[in-house]
């Protein structure tokens, strides 16, 4: 399993916590939580790289 390293904007009470893929140009989420805003990063960078292969683009590799 290939693990890309996500960059985490902390929420509080009135914003969610926002979720960017460093190595993944474009790739990004958001949760009103940090487990919900975790999950939904791994679906964002499941679809981005889904849609990378659809285009026949090269998917990067993460960084270590």
């Amino acid at each position: 399993m290939i693990r890309y390293p996500i960059a985490i904007e902390i929420g509080n009470e009135t914003t969610a916590f926002g979720v960017i893929v460093p190595d993944l140009a474009g790739c990004f989420s958001a949760g009103d939580t940090l487990d919900e805003a975790i999950d939904n990063a791994k679906e964002a960078i499941t679809l981005h790289i889904d849609g990378l292969f659809d285009d026949n683009e090269t998917i990067p590799a993460p960084s270590p």
